[in-house]
């Protein structure tokens, strides 16, 4: 069946032609703008991937432009360490001092081995190895952190040339940036300069072993040969020369003298790289034997490593407190002027290791031989500065400075600082009498339930002027002082004079000594006494000069903290300490008959801490003795008297040939006595 087709009106379309019309310029004009959109972001982004890369290739593009390759095979000025008479205390390894040596003079197992430690294929490329730095990526990625840095021997050169900073993460990837564009310069720089690439690889090679750092203050491959085997670099053999290549990616952790097992298992990875690259046979592999010397043979070009560590503290604290720039440092010849006499200085390591070593083979010592520990710092009364210190036994097996990070027990060389605040505060003077009674329960505040503290003085009960108290280190007595100057007074002084950082708050044990401290920082308070009153922190620096141009120079800054009278007090009291006190059995009485000192003793309990704190008129001198692990027992019935004051007495007696010791405040026979006995 046929159904008809269904009729539409017919329709007037003009205006739908009008509106596709109009539809159509506005998709076009649509397209346009988003055409010009896409042109316009297409061109920020550029413009932001320009100022991303800026970013990142500014500097070290600016450094490869302004760097010079010459630097490279240019012998470095000596990095000066300058004592306060500007004579020269040391080079300075921390700060680029360098001994160059002469490819001929490297015997082939030096050359074998670094290359097998650091770079196999140092010959074959042009300062990148791509498959090292592609392998170096993958175990990065792998355990998503750095492991492996990919550098070749010319990288690290340009690293330990020029200096890039490298403080922070972005830091670190433009050094690496700058390096792998220096590098490739560097070679071809070389193969110029020494006419051929072979040479120019040997050229750089030598470089590269003339600034490498070896541990112990050593830098540089001669210096290294000397310091730890005694010998010139040619006559190196193949152990020494794999132990050698072994220290340049830990001269810390892998040094014999620290890990030796650490430098054992180094040196065999070393040659058993050898063996795998077919330059030594395993035969004469298996005859090498581990021999370092017990002790380095080249300290004295370095000279001291306590000093020349706290110095590099000293200006990072500098750097820190934007009193300083590093780039500055890093700049041009460096020239530190101390206020070190180098005299005083070079002699102290001397005097402490003598006095540690009569210790340790005497009768009732409690240690091992070697592990007892002591320190001397000598500060400068006129001025504040530390013109000499010994920081330890031997800077080579000690991780830290004894003298100028460590803290220890003040204990009973605190005790003038307890008298100085109530000479201070109440009017009493030296002369005055204390009560040496048995302390009742109630009587100190803090006290209660404690008992009577132990005494070790000689002093019967009864009054006694404050200056016995002081001198017979009368713990009663000390008590009853710094109950009746008060704990806020006694703990303002403490603070003014930079010993209270670790006072415990509100510790009626604190007056006798139960808080610790730095030496040099005691020996800084010391100096309180002779100088009148006046106290400044200690430091090292005087002076910096780049390239000749004064960049720092030190303002003392002195401030009150005690009366004179206060001081002539404390003084007088501190005489009698040598003459009739702790210190007068152990040579004591003797030197105060020779030379106008005052000093006390301080013994912690269990005589794990010996002090003897005491000074002239122009120097302070600090000394402590312990272990550098704890509190343990140095001697058996040992003290600061008989432990440390002979080692004090050594260093006075020898700074008295230098230093004038002029006449000191003496007790007065006709003074008053009040009584203090509560």
């Amino acid at each position: 069946m046929d159904f008809p087709k269904k009729q539409f009106p017919a329709l007037d379309n003009t205006e739908d032609r009008q509106e596709q019309t109009r539809l159509g310029l506005a998709s076009g004009t649509s397209s346009l703008k988003t055409l010009i959109s896409y042109i316009r972001f297409g061109a920020f982004f550029r413009v932001g991937v320009f100022c991303v890369a800026l970013f990142f290739f500014a500097s070290p593009v600016w450094k490869f432009v302004t760097s010079n390759p010459a630097e490279v095979f240019e012998p470095e000025a000596d990095a000066l360490l300058v004592g306060r008479s500007n004579e020269i205390l040391m080079t300075w390894p921390d700060y680029g001092d360098r001994r160059q040596v002469e490819f001929d003079d490297l015997p082939q197992d030096m050359v074998n081995a670094v290359l097998a430690r650091e770079d196999k294929r140092f010959f074959d490329h042009w300062g990148i190895d791509w498959k090292g730095l592609g392998r170096a990526a993958s175990v990065d990625l792998k355990y998503r952190r750095i492991v492996q840095g990919g550098s070749t021997l010319t990288m690290q050169l340009v690293e330990r040339t020029y200096r890039f900073p490298q403080k922070t993460k972005l830091g670190l990837v433009r050094a690496k940036i700058f390096e792998m564009m220096m590098a490739p310069r560097l070679e071809f720089y070389a193969m110029r300069k020494e006419g051929g690439r072979e040479a120019g690889k040997e050229a750089l090679l030598a470089a590269y072993l003339s600034r490498v750092e070896y541990g112990s203050r050593t830098v540089g491959i001669r210096e290294a040969a000397h310091g730890y085997f005694g010998k010139s670099v040619n006559r190196l053999t193949l152990g020494e020369s794999a132990y050698l290549a072994g220290l340049i990616r830990g001269p810390s952790v892998n040094n014999a003298y620290r890990n030796p097992e650490n430098a054992r298992r180094a040196r065999d990875a070393v040659i058993a790289n050898m063996v795998k690259s077919g330059w030594v046979k395993e035969s004469r592999a298996q005859q090498v034997k581990f021999f370092v010397s017990s002790e380095p043979h080249s300290k004295s070009r370095h000279g001291d490593g306590f000093l020349s560590a706290a110095v590099k503290r000293e200006l990072n604290s500098l750097v820190e407190a934007g009193e300083l720039s590093r780039e500055v440092l890093d700049s041009g010849r460096l020239r530190v002027f101390l206020g070190c006499e180098p005299e005083v200085q070079n002699s102290l390591q001397g005097h402490l290791r003598e006095r540690l070593r009569v210790i340790e083979s005497g009768r009732g010592y409690q240690g091992k031989r070697g592990e007892l520990q002591g320190v001397i710092v000598v500060i400068d009364n006129r001025t504040g500065a530390v013109i000499g210190f010994a920081g330890g036994r031997d800077f080579d097996q000690l991780s830290y400075d004894c003298a100028m990070q460590a803290k220890r027990t003040v204990a009973s060389a605190s005790k003038p600082f307890v008298y100085a605040s109530l000479f201070e505060t109440k009017g009493v003077s030296a002369q005055d009498l204390i009560s040496n009674a048995e302390l009742s329960d109630k009587e100190i505040e803090g006290l209660s339930g404690k008992g009577d503290p132990h005494e070790t003085a000689v002093l019967s009960e009864g009054l006694y002027p404050a200056w016995k108290g002081l001198a017979h280190s009368s713990n009663r007595m000390s008590l009853r002082v710094g109950s009746e100057a008060g704990f806020s007074s006694w703990n303002s002084l403490v603070q003014s004079v930079g010993l209270g950082d670790d006072v415990p708050e509100k510790s009626t044990f604190a007056w006798l000594g139960a808080f610790d401290a730095r030496p040099v920082d005691v020996a800084a308070a010391y100096s309180v006494f002779p100088r009148g009153g006046y106290y400044s922190e200690p430091y090292l620096i005087r002076r910096i000069e780049v390239d000749g141009k004064t960049v720092f120079r030190r303002k003392v800054d002195s401030k009150r903290v005690l009366s004179a009278e206060t001081c002539d007090n404390v003084t007088a009291s501190l005489r009698e300490v040598l003459k009739v006190g702790t210190a007068s059995p152990y040579g004591g009485k003797a030197l105060a008959e020779k030379l106008p000192v005052a000093g006390k003793t301080g013994t912690s309990d269990g005589v794990g801490d010996a002090w003897f704190v005491g000074y002239g008129s122009d120097v302070t001198v600090a000394v402590w003795i312990g272990f550098p692990d704890g509190n343990r027992t140095i001697v058996r019935n040992g003290s600061g008297g008989s432990l440390a004051f002979p080692l004090w007495k050594t260093v006075v007696e020898e700074l008295s040939k230098t230093y004038p010791f002029d006449s000191l405040p003496s007790l007065e026979t006709d003074a008053s006595a009040i009584a203090l006995n509560r």
